[in-house]
């Protein structure tokens, strides 16, 4: 059965289209702007020709478009956006409507409509189509999750997240939903949206797709430290028996190499604090086992090249599962894909 596998980063979209009579290396792959990117982009050329702008769609990734909205309403231009589009920049929808939003249903009739959403697939399948390429019926979705905190640091919440699925088992399988928690707004939104699409949906957080897909990594021997250095966040855990039994994340731009250096140092030696990493604006740490020593450390992610060559991490094995970087998220959704299959059938 073939899987469209789809990793929505801050900076790209990579999409791998597995099936299972061709070679992994030689696989249908895509690497195209993240659909944050891409409706930054729509804001930014409405702002250009002075038009107002309503946001219309699911809950979807901040960033770039968050970004746009401030400067669109910096520039005197109206923003409108629906309840669910309105939550892309914050839970909390007072504090967005005291950005200058403005929350309704219908738009006004001379506001442009952008739609809002960490999939398009009409437009995956208008690309796959002009190449006689069908979609699959399956498909896995990876994005950041921040979950639902409308009165909490978002960054609290997504820790307490990830040490949910480690204290489950950390294998991949407590990483991957077909039905998300409820409070992990933005794969809910899009396993709502595979469904009114009438497809069947896996839905993972970045980080861990990306750890598990570079652990596949025949390089990698285990226990591990493997580590996603995303555009926006970095992501650093330990490996052991295909478990994730510790990790800590980070925002990418705030880790100097000496700061990786020392949070690595302690993740591995078991006796870093959550609030350690908390304070210096990281999101935290969970450690539920640290081995007694680390075989391997494995790099992957956009960024990976940065601290590879500042000597942080001397020792470290840039990661290509399949012979492509790009695609490693993709390959831990279809890791996980395989697995839930496995246990589902």
């Amino acid at each position: 059965m073939p899987l469209l596998a789809i990793d929505v980063g801050a900076g790209t979209q990579d999409l791998l289209l597995f099936q299972e009579d061709v070679a992994l290396e030689g696989s249908i792959k895509l690497v195209l702007p993240s659909p944050t990117v891409i409706v930054a982009g729509r804001i930014e050329r409405a702002r250009a020709r002075g038009r107002d702008i309503f946001l219309q769609g699911p809950t979807m990734g901040g960033g770039a478009s968050t970004a746009a909205i401030r400067w669109h309403l910096s520039a005197g231009l109206k923003v409108y956006a629906t309840p669910a589009a309105a939550a892309t920049i914050n839970d909390n929808l007072e504090r967005v409507a005291a950005l200058g939003v403005r929350i309704q249903e219908e738009p006004p009739e001379d506001a442009e409509v952008i739609f809002t959403g960490d999939i398009d697939i009409p437009a995956i399948e208008r690309a796959l189509g002009q190449f006689d390429i069908s979609l699959p019926k399956e498909v896995a979705v990876a994005v950041q999750d921040h979950g639902y905190s409308p009165t909490r640091s978002n960054r609290l919440v997504r820790i307490e997240h990830m040490s949910e699925a480690i204290r489950a088992g950390g294998n991949i399988e407590a990483f991957a939903y077909r039905t998300p928690p409820q409070a992990m707004t933005r794969m809910i939104s899009c396993c709502n949206y595979l469904r009114e699409m009438d497809l069947s949906g896996l839905l993972m957080d970045t980080g861990p797709a990306a750890i598990f897909g570079a652990a596949l990594d025949p390089r990698c021997m285990q226990p591990a430290m493997v580590i996603n250095f995303g555009n926006g966040h970095t992501v650093a855990s330990i490996l052991c028996e295909d478990r994730i039994t510790g990790l800590f994340e980070h925002h990418t731009g705030q880790l100097t190499p000496e700061k990786l250096r020392l949070f690595v140092d302690k993740l591995c030696h078991g006796d870093l604090e959550n609030s350690e990493v908390f304070e210096d604006g990281g999101h935290g740490a969970y450690i539920e086992e640290a081995p007694d020593e680390i075989r391997s450390v494995v790099v992957t992610g956009p960024r990976r090249h940065t601290f590879i060559e500042s000597g942080a991490l001397p020792e470290a094995i840039a990661a290509a599962p399949g012979g492509d970087m790009m695609i490693t998220g993709c390959i831990g959704l279809l890791e996980a894909w395989t697995r839930k299959e496995d246990l589902w059938r």
